[in-house]
């Protein structure tokens, strides 16, 4: 229960509640595939690997049998829920009811979560039909010591190309960053000024127009920070998947047994894997 609500009672002279600076949206979530609806506590995402064709030698030959590689990820659900009190004698010594700003503050908590979640899958280890997956070296820039330079966001998009994940082959490209990131990258005269930009190679990194270098940059403060090194990732919006059993449900009811308080409650259930390594890249940047 808020305790602190006390220092909202009349004397403080406010009729207003402000939600103090925090991330309210998921930031993550428009840039995945979302697989809605799921019924029981996880879902199975089928993948079919690449093949080669056989060179016909012989007329009226056999018909030659192909075989496609198949395999599966697993999209496991766990429930997360929020909870508050707002209690019906404090309501009536302030000049406005709060219940409603608790609630979108529940929200707000979730939708964090649901970046928390994509970005765990991101780099953890996807369970398969038998086992479980971890994201390999290659995928990975591990170069802490440095910040987020010119040389390492080209080197994550050679990988992308290199496996064929890139926007030549329709995918959606996005890189999170950080706001020490975000310093890098402006203070490097070589990725703003303009006259490094004349060529269009340099600003899009590709021949479609994406956003710089062919990514969608997305602002992150979530992403783990181990001493001063923090692990951003980048990957093809195909690569990831999120699953939700139950998108945010919202309710206020009064509790009689805590003195007919009112409470607002928030809960979902969702979860995520990475569904390909080639197409999700982690980088070490100080």
């Amino acid at each position: 229960m808020s305790f602190q609500v006390t220092e909202a009672f009349v004397q403080q002279f406010s009729a207003n509640f402000y939600q103090l600076a925090q991330q309210s949206t998921s930031r993550f979530e428009p840039y995945v595939m979302v697989e809605s609806g799921i019924v029981g506590d996880s879902k199975k995402i089928n993948r079919i690997g690449a093949t080669a064709a056989q060179k016909k030698v012989t007329r009226h030959g056999d018909t030659p049998l192909i075989e496609t590689p198949h395999s599966t990820r697993w999209i496991d659900l766990d429930d997360y829920e929020w909870a508050d009190l707002v209690d019906d004698l404090d309501k009536k010594k302030m000049l406005a009811n709060p219940t409603s700003d608790y609630l979108k503050a529940g929200v707000n908590a979730m939708n964090r979560s649901k970046d928390d979640v994509i970005y765990a899958a991101m780099r953890g280890s996807a369970r398969t039909l038998s086992s479980t997956t971890a994201l390999p070296s290659t995928q990975k820039i591990t170069d802490g010591s440095n910040g987020l330079s010119k040389a390492k966001i080209i080197q994550v998009k050679k990988m992308f190309r290199a496996n064929e994940a890139d926007e030549e082959n329709g995918e959606m490209l996005c890189f999170a960053y950080g706001n020490e990131q975000m310093e890098d990258i402006m203070g490097d005269t070589t990725l703003t000024s303009g006259d490094y930009l004349a060529v269009q190679m340099l600003q899009d990194g590709s021949v479609s127009k994406r956003g710089w270098m062919g990514f969608t940059w997305i602002p992150s403060e979530r992403m783990s920070k181990v001493s001063s090194t923090r692990y951003c990732v980048a990957w093809a919006k195909s690569g990831v998947a999120l699953g939700v059993g139950a998108e945010i449900m919202t309710r206020i009811t009064e509790r009689a047994d805590k003195s007919y308080a009112a409470q607002p409650y928030a809960s979902m259930s969702l979860g995520a894997v990475r569904v390909e390594e080639a197409k999700v890249v982690e980088i070490a940047a100080n």
